[in-house]
């Protein structure tokens, strides 16, 4: 199972205790904790150390940024220390930063902030006896200025830490769980859209075959084309939806038409692509047989096992799509399976 990695970064030194029990508090959520010192960071022999921190932190899905008393070590080849660098490298991927500040620090930051905008020329001057260099309160007002992601939380000790942690990242979850409620809602409608969009266009076909058709006979027979036509233009939403996929990544157009269709069902006739495999599970553990699409951890069941029996799992629309898929003629086929390995939509 995937667990998210948490980015741990500050200045090694002044906070070292702080960075053993924030490592300690990560792994009892069940996450994996990433800190430099700890041997974490991979350091690529053909590239600086300080270039391996930065590399690791886009593997990181959760950043902790800790500001203390030190600067810490300038990064090599700019001004900016370390766990500014690394910091900019979490922002520039979008990762959730958590921004803790040690009280003192927090208080000379207000301190400075005061005077640099009452009587700027001395800012810089009075000494504060909370930091070693200034520049902490410029990379304060660098996460604090941030449109977004910038919220700084002082804390005391580490109590206050784990507190403050322990309900950010349950607000996460509960977002994540409403936001899936809303996703699931957005997906009916969208489906109940698209259900609208194909008895439209199936219409606006039907008012132009009856219109140029000379008999009944006629009408019926091109009636019927159109039924499928558009049942089998289906079959790309389908499995675009099903499989959270926007086109086929490794498969052709003439791969897709030298499969025989009438010798494969839905699934086996997408097994026989490239982006597709099938995967049996044990009968004693699993379910049966699960379809996946390759490269993106998306499956669907086909099989399951009753007393070691399997029984194939039905998925009525797909099927009847793929019948459909069947019965039009090459030029419609072929327009659909261009649909399918081409990021554009039948639907626009």
């Amino acid at each position: 199972m995937a667990i998210p990695r948490v980015f741990i970064s500050s200045t090694c030194y002044d906070l070292k205790h702080i960075r053993e029990s924030l490592k300690y508090f990560v792994k009892t959520v069940g996450y994996d904790p990433v800190l430099s010192d700890d041997g974490d960071v991979f350091y690529n022999p053909s590239a600086h150390t300080h270039d391996s921190c930065i590399k690791e932190v886009e593997t990181c899905q959760l950043f902790i940024l800790i500001i203390g008393g030190r600067y810490g070590g300038t990064f090599v080849g700019k001004e900016t220390s370390i766990t500014n660098n690394e910091y900019k490298e979490a922002i520039k991927n979008n990762i959730p930063v958590f921004a803790l500040i040690e009280n003192a620090v927090y208080s000379d930051h207000h301190v400075f902030a005061t005077n640099k905008k009452n009587n700027p020329t001395i800012a810089d001057q009075i000494e504060y006896p909370s930091v070693d260099n200034v520049k902490i309160f410029d990379f304060i007002d660098e996460v604090r200025k941030n449109v977004k992601n910038n919220a700084i939380f002082p804390f005391g000790n580490f109590s206050d830490i784990e507190g403050y942690l322990k309900k950010q990242w349950a607000g996460m979850m509960y977002d994540f769980l409403l936001q899936r409620n809303s996703e699931d809602a957005s997906k009916i409608t969208n489906r109940l859209l698209d259900d609208l969009s194909l008895a439209t266009k199936k219409s606006q076909e039907l008012i132009k075959v009856l219109l140029k058709a000379t008999n009944s006979d006629e009408a019926e027979k091109a009636i019927e084309q159109i039924d499928y036509k558009v049942e089998a233009e289906n079959f790309v939403r389908l499995i675009q939806d099903t499989f959270s996929i926007p086109f086929l990544r490794y498969t052709t157009i003439d791969e897709l038409k030298a499969i025989d269709l009438n010798q494969n069902t839905w699934w086996s006739f997408l097994e026989k692509t490239n982006d597709f495999f099938t995967e049996e599970w044990d009968e004693e553990e699993g379910f049966g047989v699960v379809l996946w699409i390759r490269d993106q951890g998306v499956g669907l069941g086909i099989k399951s096992y009753t007393n070691g029996k399997p029984t194939t799992i039905a998925h009525p629309k797909i099927e009847q799509a793929y019948n459909a898929l069947k019965e039009v003629d090459e030029s419609v086929r072929f327009e659909i399976y261009n649909k399918l390995v081409n990021n554009n939509s039948l639907f626009d």
